[in-house]
């Protein structure tokens, strides 16, 4: 019997897979957008109850307390995973591709981020442009800076962002801090979504940056590698971008 296949989209699978993706975004975009009003009421329904119980001069016994404590910490975290999961979505989308240069957009980002005077950040930036979405881009450079300051025992680390174009097709950026490092078996879990190296219980985060990270370079389609020193301290993380992004100005207007 002969048998043959058709693919149900014109464009063939890789295009549908594409599309399937975008739809899944929009999903997530809207569910999490829509869910995070209700979970901001949760936030503030310990505080209501304990102004409310205030006024009617009721003192609530400790265990209760400690019960709305635990309400409002669950509801903040929860908060913080739809917030992950809203900027996820995000990413290729609702911003137009530009010609950027990298080095401002990344002082840019530190002055956004306002970080301790005691955080030594060393940038080399050769001269250089990138077609992208401006915002994709200060995403990726803030969730770097912001990591290396987060898991730094003492949140003071030294910061070396190097950057330049690899040829004329591939722009690479590395960045290496000199806090604790990542076991290599480890490494292949910081970039699933709401995966953490660190017990919650230390780090509040909902684990969603480096997830990020790896969506907005294969959007552009750039990739990443990560290594720790032999000693064990100290993190590079190396990115590689296409000089001139892939994806279309249309598709990322959307």
């Amino acid at each position: 019997m002969d048998m043959h296949t058709q693919d149900l989209h014109p464009k063939g699978p890789q295009h549908a897979l594409e599309n399937v993706e975008t739809e899944l975004d929009e999903i997530m975009y809207r569910i999490s957008h829509d869910l995070r009003a209700s979970v901001r009421a949760l936030q503030e329904l310990p505080c209501w109850i304990a102004e409310d119980l205030e006024e009617a001069a009721i003192r609530l016994p400790v265990q209760s307390s400690r019960h709305l404590q635990l309400l409002n910490s669950h509801a903040t975290r929860l908060d913080s995973m739809l917030s992950g999961l809203l900027e996820y979505s995000r990413v290729g989308r609702m911003q137009s591709i530009e010609l950027l240069n990298p080095a401002e957009v990344f002082q840019e980002v530190l002055d956004d981020l306002s970080i301790s005077s005691r955080v030594v950040v060393q940038d080399l930036f050769s001269d250089h442009r990138l077609r992208m979405g401006e915002t994709d881009l200060k995403r990726l450079f803030a969730i770097l800076v912001s990591n290396a300051i987060k898991f730094h025992p003492k949140r003071t680390p030294h910061i070396i962002a190097k950057a330049q174009a690899l040829d004329a097709a591939t722009w690479q950026l590395e960045v290496t801090d000199d806090g604790d490092g990542i076991p290599k078996e480890m490494r292949h879990l910081i970039f699933m979504p709401m995966s953490k190296v660190v017990s919650r219980d230390k780090e509040e985060g909902a684990g969603m940056g480096l997830a990020i990270l790896k969506k907005i370079l294969r959007t552009y389609g750039g990739g990443v590698i990560v290594d720790t020193a032999e000693s064990g301290q100290g993190t590079t993380f190396t990115l590689t971008l296409p000089v001139l992004a892939v994806q279309s100005e249309e598709s990322i207007s959307v």
